[in-house]
């Protein structure tokens, strides 16, 4: 590394770096291309954030009359209730505030193998406070899904978690719930965005994934 440092740098008898000439062109052309590229790389963006998603978390929809649906839903109602009168420093995320009631709903539901059901009382009593639980439980959202009358559960959790979250994946399938599997569909801005970029001419396999 010494050599690098003395090594001369050669100079061509200018200081600092030449300034670009601009390119011709109008400047409505210009922030064309721009809107265009800048298009693409939305898409191209979104559809990596699809596959990343399809990685790291699991989604299951569920009928909105599923008692975890119920517990979900009410439980991130009575946080967002809490958060008008609570600073939400002290409240914590709201992930956590659903994931709990979550599992307390997911112990009471029929037929769960033992071996599940001990899995599901010890993380229960291991953790007592939603702090506690801060750095495992990253996503645990609850939503409407796109058929009538199902929500769409979504959940990704550390690694010290996943065999709490596969025994509670196990016991929402076994009782209606439906899995999901590879990237989630594009979302309308996305489709939105491909539909305006074929109608500048770009043909969908450039401004697609």
């Amino acid at each position: 590394m010494d050599s690098w440092m003395n090594t001369p740098v050669p100079s061509n008898g200018t200081q600092g770096p030449k300034r670009r000439k601009l390119q011709p062109g109008s400047l409505d052309e210009k922030f064309k291309r721009l809107t265009i590229v800048n298009g693409k790389l939305g898409l191209h963006l979104a559809a990596r954030s699809r596959l990343h998603d399809a990685c790291n978390v699991r989604v299951i929809t569920l009928g909105d009359k599923h008692p975890v649906s119920i517990a979900m839903t009410e439980a991130g109602r009575a946080y967002f209730l809490r958060k008008k009168t609570v600073q939400p420093q002290q409240l914590g995320s709201p992930r956590l505030y659903v994931w709990a009631p979550a599992i307390l709903a997911v112990r009471k539901l029929q037929d769960i193998p033992e071996p599940d059901l001990q899995l599901l009382n010890a993380h229960v009593a291991a953790y007592d406070a939603p702090g506690s639980l801060s750095h495992l439980v990253n996503v645990c959202t609850i939503s409407k899904a796109w058929a009538p009358e199902t929500v769409r559960l979504e959940f990704a959790v550390a690694e010290e978690l996943q065999l709490v979250l596969q025994a509670v994946l196990k016991a929402l399938a076994n009782t209606g719930g439906d899995l999901k599997a590879g990237p989630p569909p594009k979302s309308k801005h996305e489709r939105a965005v491909a539909k305006l970029l074929l109608e500048l001419g770009e043909g969908p396999e450039i401004a697609g994934e």
